[in-house]
């Protein structure tokens, strides 16, 4: 008798509970703007269920580019991935937004330029950067679209050359995949853009590398904050657990791409499974490269992006911020 009793106790206790558990669930909605190495940590910490373990269910959304900023304002997603440039300058046009965390710290740009272009050309890929920039002279490079980050590379690498990147150098903006076909049939003469499309080119032997911030150039810029974790202001107050949760669940995958990386790329080709496993190899190391252990903002990761931006005439003069109190908080990180 006595253990029957216990039994229905024990049954009893957990009808109690199981709504209780249910409860601690929460939900969270994420904007990918696009589908990227770069954005490593979010299905890493998706697929190995650090986030479920928190308590949080996060759903991801596939929304192109600036869209994916514009659902967090408008409040149809909860968070999205940005970069430190394209986050200020939207700080700058009035548009309230605020960062709880960054996952990349460094440029993930790269620069290759056609062998054909630079054939005939005295390019040393051992000579210092500026010397190396000047290959931009005369070339017609694609971009994934006008006044981006990426375009602002090319901007800045031809100002550090001494060129004037308006008159020496053609800008063509274009899908990446539309950039490998232009390239290949002679097109376009280079390309910029993140990993894996420049290793493409270089695989196949079309492309040269001519800058790499994956490999270390351009240290100046380093820490940046390339991959921000936004939301809009007053959504971490109100929902504070939420915020604790995304973050705990990030820095865990932050921590697993140092101490697994074999599991890692596992992961990362279950994702990618239509690109050869030696190129989500080459962007996983460049991407690895720039990882912190720890998701916290560093304000000097603003100063860096806001230099950038000024030196590569994408932000102007008086859009520069005088201060970066209140655009990020790592509270939700501890």
């Amino acid at each position: 008798m006595n253990r029957i009793i216990s039994v229905v106790l024990l049954a009893l206790c957990g009808a109690a509970l199981a709504p209780t558990v249910r409860a601690q669930t929460e939900t969270a909605s994420l904007a990918i703007p696009v589908l990227s190495l770069t954005f490593s940590p979010n299905y890493v910490a998706a697929d190995k269920g650090f986030w479920r373990d928190q308590g949080l269910e996060v759903k991801f959304s596939s929304i192109p580019g600036v869209g994916a900023t514009n659902a967090v304002l408008a409040g149809s997603v909860d968070f999205t991935n940005t970069a430190a440039s394209a986050f200020m300058r939207a700080l700058a046009r009035g548009q309230k937004l605020v960062a709880i965390g960054n996952t990349l710290e460094r440029v993930q740009i790269e620069l290759v330029l056609s062998k054909t272009f630079l054939q005939g050309r005295a390019f040393d890929p051992q000579a210092p950067v500026e010397a190396r920039a000047k290959a931009l002279k005369g070339a017609k490079i694609a971009v994934d679209a006008p006044n981006s980050i990426v375009h602002g590379y090319i901007r800045y690498a031809a100002k550090k050359a001494g060129l004037d990147p308006d008159r020496d150098v053609t800008i063509t903006p274009m899908a990446p995949p539309a950039m490998i076909a232009a390239m290949r049939t002679g097109q376009i003469d280079g390309l910029a853009m993140s990993r894996p499309w420049p290793s493409m080119m270089r695989q196949e032997g079309v492309g040269v590398t001519v800058l790499s911030s994956p490999q270390g150039d351009f240290p100046e810029l380093n820490p940046f904050n390339y991959n921000l974790i936004v939301t809009r202001p007053g959504f971490c107050e109100a929902k504070p657990s939420v915020c604790r949760k995304l973050m705990a669940g990030f820095n865990q995958a932050l921590g697993f791409m140092h101490e697994n990386q074999a599991e890692t790329l596992a992961i990362l080709g279950k994702r990618f499974d239509k690109t050869d496993p030696a190129m989500v190899k080459d962007a996983f190391d460049g991407v690895l490269a720039g990882t912190p252990r720890t998701a916290q903002v560093q304000e000097i990761g603003f100063t860096h992006a806001q230099d950038y931006m000024v030196n590569a005439g994408i932000m102007q003069a008086d859009e520069v911020l005088k201060s970066f109190t209140g655009i990020y908080s790592n509270d939700y990180v501890k």
